[in-house]
């Protein structure tokens, strides 16, 4: 069975609870047909004539528990397969000279891929349809938050993901899949998939793809690999924390860091004042007084674990990128520096804040900020150590 990301169904739940009326309008109506312009502009490859096509999608089909037509077009372009969803038959769109370098199997891939599409828009009963449909048409508004953009492009990549995952399922063998993804890609005639393999080995994926609408083709095969294997590749879609580049699921993760970490600095001693506490109840949302954080303080210097959103599993835990890190040494910053009154036992504190958590720029950003000397920033390194220790 072709298991949906947890991206996918994190960001569903995020989605589904932001506005229903828009909810309801998304996942009405039904898809237009696409019949009557492909007729006019496609070859329709029937089976008496392409019985190696149908054989493949009547494959694809039965492995992928579809009981749906398909019907099958080609045209001119580059090499590639496109589905085109719409009620009644599921339709795909062969381009270029692609059908004539695929073996059989490669080609059941190739179509468990773009019928895997159909799966996921069928789902949760066109829920994932009506998410792809409202970040479609947000990705083509100037005026759409960065926030959507970066959870559009996360999307699409979490979608092919699933695909490929089609594309394994149809045909049932990962040199295959992977043979086929090349024969795509690259336009070779032939490919040697456990070089492909071993080069994915070979990269550090952690910090997720750069791609846009695809991840990057040695990224597909590797998570492939690895999701045959029960491993998790969700890696690949969301990379380490940014605060410089969040989706919709960092804007809420991101804002529960900040008001953990206040919370934490504010319950620390040498910084348990009411002037701190105000300060740090700026970060609560809605703003307000901060409770006492559960259990020990997070150590930021290890991945952080992903609060799950409505209920939908998040992707794996994550780390944090420079530029999270230098944010949560200013947020500490503010709120050392919050009550005069503090002094340098309130620096003090803040700086094994800093020890503990794994901010090891802290030190360099106060130094910025306040201007000590080298004598005082030494004082205060040696108060902060011995704190720690």
């Amino acid at each position: 069975m072709v298991s949906v990301l947890g991206y996918h169904r994190a960001v569903l739940a995020v989605v589904r609870s932001l506005d229903e009326r828009a909810w309801a309008a998304l996942r009405g109506g039904p898809v237009d047909g696409v019949g009557d312009l492909l007729l006019r502009n496609a070859y329709r490859l029937e089976a008496e004539a392409h019985p190696v096509v149908h054989r493949a999608a009547r494959r694809a089909a039965e492995a992928l528990g579809m009981d749906s037509a398909i019907e099958c077009f080609q045209v001119n372009g580059e090499p590639n397969a496109v589905y085109l969803h719409q009620d009644g038959p599921a339709v795909i769109v062969f381009q270029g000279p692609l059908l004539d370098r695929l073996g059989e199997d490669e080609l059941t891939a190739v179509i468990g891929h773009e019928l895997a599409h159909r799966l996921l828009w069928e789902a949760e009963e066109g829920g994932y349809l009506a998410v792809d449909r409202l970040l479609d048409a947000a990705a083509a508004d100037a005026r759409t938050p960065q926030q959507y953009l970066e959870t559009h492009r996360r999307w699409s990549l979490a979608t092919e993901l699933f695909a490929d995952r089609g594309a394994l399922t149809a045909c049932g063998d990962l040199s295959t899949t992977v043979r086929a993804l090349l024969k795509l890609q690259t336009g070779l005639s032939n490919a040697d998939p456990a070089a492909y393999l071993r080069q994915a080995d070979g990269l550090d994926l952690s910090t997720g793809s750069r791609g846009t609408t695809h991840p990057e083709g040695v990224g597909r095969a590797w998570a492939l690999k690895n999701w045959q294997v029960g491993d998790d590749v969700e890696a690949l879609v969301t990379g380490p924390l940014d605060v410089d580049a969040p989706d919709l699921l960092d804007a809420v993760l991101l804002r529960e860091l900040s008001r953990d970490f206040a919370a934490a600095i504010a319950h620390t001693e040498g910084l348990r004042t009411d002037a701190v506490a105000t300060a740090a109840a700026g970060f609560a949302d809605p703003p307000g007084p901060l409770g006492v954080p559960g259990g020990a303080m997070s150590r930021f210097d290890e991945p952080l674990t992903v609060r799950p959103v409505d209920g939908a599993p998040m992707p794996r835990p994550r780390p944090l990128t420079e530029a999270t890190r230098r944010y949560l040494c200013y947020l500490l910053l503010d709120l050392a520096t919050a009550d005069p009154e503090t002094g340098d036992d309130g620096l003090v504190a803040s700086l094994a804040i800093a020890r503990r958590s794994g901010l090891k720029g802290y030190d360099d950003v106060a130094d910025d900020e306040l201007g000590w000397s080298d004598r005082q920033r030494a004082r205060l390194a040696r108060a902060a150590d011995e704190v720690v220790a």
